[in-house]
Formats: structure tokens, sequence, C-alpha cells
């Protein structure tokens, strides 16, 4: 009579032991997301390749009107990215995880089919490094969706070290695809302008009688006489129609004047940016440089409130200038080869997953962005 109680004991114990791992959110690193017959991966490294996707979606959609961080309808706008590729936010996310995670299935094996070499020992260090990131910063929020540290580390170390070994193999000095300098210095010139820049506070930073600190907007009359000799600079640069004059014209006006508003010519910022999708949030600013030509100068104001606006003086340089100065500014050869075969390398990674048999679980559609979505901390105070 005891046999029969063994086996329905058993049985349940191997049950409860099912639904603690369950539970506990080990299951899931179980399962697979995409894999090959080469290689498989977990299912906690797609979500980690679809929370990188949502942090991009939301740095895209963050500049558009009606996104609001507290709300999950952000999700639901279109979005623009880097590459100028349009999108519902939501699907971008899945698309641009569905497309890391296989591209990541691919890399290795394209990279020892053209005799490079993989630096293990420097895969392992950077694994080791993102141990501390996943402690400090995403074991929270992913391990409650039964992400482990391996397929956290694992994707963050591998998937753009192999990606960025890929592409330098072939477009890099020495690639079988290789870029001359002068079709780079051609991209250059055809999509980044150079600019001067310079922002004026409309506002002073005064204490209050508390000691606090606080910015009030300057009296209507000292605007005035900011705006005017902004507005005089732009207008007598504007008047020389010779660039590269122009430019010199500039650069002495604005060392003669920021002075008198306590600046100096050193806050003269000269910065090399892509003509279109630069990363610039505030509309006005990038409509002003978007519709400014070679040689010319443009003010406009920037900021919602009085106590927080500024005039901003802007000058476009002109193309030689742009070739002679962009690394100075700060933007690398390799920068901008990125950008310029970013489309075509995404057209060879694909052609190369197109032809790897992948397998795709029906685990990942159990996924949707929202799934990391969080109100700010200040929000949910407000709200408690």
């Amino acid at each position: 009579m005891m046999k029969p109680t063994v086996k329905i004991t058993s049985l349940l114990m191997a049950v409860l032991l099912l639904f603690s791992v369950f539970a506990a959110g080990c299951s899931l690193e179980k399962e697979w997301s995409y894999k090959t017959s080469e290689q498989e991966l977990a299912i906690g490294v797609y979500l980690v390749a679809m929370q990188e996707a949502y942090t991009e979606a939301q740095s895209y959609a963050s500049s558009l009107d009606g996104y609001d961080a507290n709300s999950e309808s952000w999700l639901d706008m279109e979005i623009t990215d880097s590459d100028g590729n349009k999108a519902v936010a939501k699907d971008w996310i899945k698309d641009t995880a569905e497309r890391k995670c296989l591209e990541l299935l691919v890399l290795r094996p394209e990279l020892e089919r053209l005799g490079a070499t993989v630096d293990e020992a420097s895969l392992k260090t950077l694994a080791t490094n993102y141990e501390t990131q996943w402690v400090t910063q995403d074991k929270a929020k992913l391990e409650k969706l039964g992400v482990s540290m391996e397929s956290y580390t694992y994707f963050k170390s591998t998937y753009a070290t192999l990606r960025d070994q890929l592409f330098d193999l072939l477009y890099g000095a020495g690639g079988t695809q290789e870029a001359t300098t002068d079709e780079i210095h051609q991209y250059l010139v055809d999509n980044y302008a150079r600019y001067q820049a310079v922002p004026v506070s409309l506002y002073e930073s005064t204490t209050d009688e508390a000691g606090s600190s606080k910015n009030v907007a300057l009296s209507d009359e000292k605007i005035k006489e900011i705006t005017d000799a902004l507005d005089g600079i732009a207008a007598k640069v504007n008047a020389e129609k010779d660039a590269a004059k122009a430019a010199e014209l500039s650069t002495k006006l604005l060392g003669e004047y920021l002075p008198t508003v306590d600046m100096t010519a050193e806050q003269v910022q000269n910065v090399t940016l892509p003509k279109e999708n630069a990363g610039i949030t505030d509309k006005d600013l990038e409509k002003a440089l978007q519709g400014l030509e070679e040689g010319k100068a443009v003010t406009v104001k920037i900021g919602d409130e009085d106590n927080e606006k500024s005039y901003f003086y802007l000058f476009r340089y002109d193309a030689a200038s742009l070739k002679e100065n962009y690394q100075a500014d700060g933007v690398t050869d390799k920068q901008i080869l990125t950008k310029m075969k970013s489309k075509d390398y995404i057209t060879y990674l694909k052609a190369l997953i197109d032809k790897s048999n992948y397998q795709k679980s029906g685990a990942v559609d159990k996924y949707q962005p929202n799934i990391f979505f969080e109100k700010s901390e200040q929000s949910s105070a407000v709200a408690g």
C-alpha cells in the first residue's frame, strides 16, 4: 500500500520543484530565442537586445511632440532612427532586437570564414567588466524577467565587438571593400556641415533670501541689447559674399562683442554635425542649422521659460573649412565611415542571415517592449 503513496509524493515533489524553478525565473534561460546549426542564443540574450533597442528608441522618441516619459503611449509613436528609417517605436524595437540577435549568430562564422581571429581573452575581459554594470544597473530589472548574468554579459561583450571587427575587416584600411580617403571626404561634404555657435544667456543666476540659487530673466532692455548686437553681427557677416572672409569676420566680431557680456572667445563652439538626424532635441535650433547656407549667419532664441532662454548666434563654414577641421571638432574618419557604410553593412549581414537557415523560437513573441516601461521615480513619488 505504500508504493503508490511514494510515487504520488515523488510526482508532487517534482511538480513543486518545477514550479520553484519557474518562480525564480530561471526557466527562461532554458529556452532559446534564435539558433542555427552552429549556435543557439538563450531567450535572455534576446531580452538584453530588446532592452538595448528600447533605450535607443526612447532616445529618438524623446524629441517628438507629445512624448511622455511616464506613459507607454510613446511606444505607438513613429520614430526616425539615426539612419533615417521611420517606424512605430514598438515595432522598431522588436525588429532591431531580432536583427541584433540574428547578426550575432552570423558574425563569428563570417569572421572565421574570412580568416580573422576572434580575441577570446578580450571578450572574456569585457564580459567581466560588464558584470559590474549588471549588478549596479540592470540586474534588478532583468533578473525578474529570467535573464541571467551570463546572457547579459555575453550579449554586451560580444555583439558590438564582433560587429565592429567584421566592419573594419570589410571597410577599414586594407579591407576587402576599403573606402578611400577621397570617398570619405566626399561623403563628409555631402552629409556633414561645420558650424560656429555661441549661446548668450538671456537670464542670470541669483541667490534668494534663503540662500538658494535660481535663474532670473534679464530685463527687457538688456535682452534687447543682446539680441540687437548679435543680429547686427549676423547682418555684417551676411553682407560678405566670400565664405572664407565671412568666417574671419564672424570670428573677429564675436571676439570684440563677447567680453561686453562677460564671455570670452573660448566660449565660441566650433562643431561638425550631420546635416540630418544630428541628435539636436530643440526643434528651433535644428531648423536654424538645417536652413543655414555656407558663409551665412543666423540668430535664434532657444528655451521655453523666460528664466532659461538663450540667444544663439550660428554661422556655417564652407566645405574647405569642414574638410580641414572636422577632426579637430572631434569627428573621426571611423565615425564618418560607419555612417557612410551603415546601410551597406546591414545589407551584407542580412545576406549572411538569409543563408544561415536560422530558426526562431515561439518564446520570442511572448515578450513585448512595454515590459521595460517604468515610470520615473519623481512621478511615482508625486503620485504616492
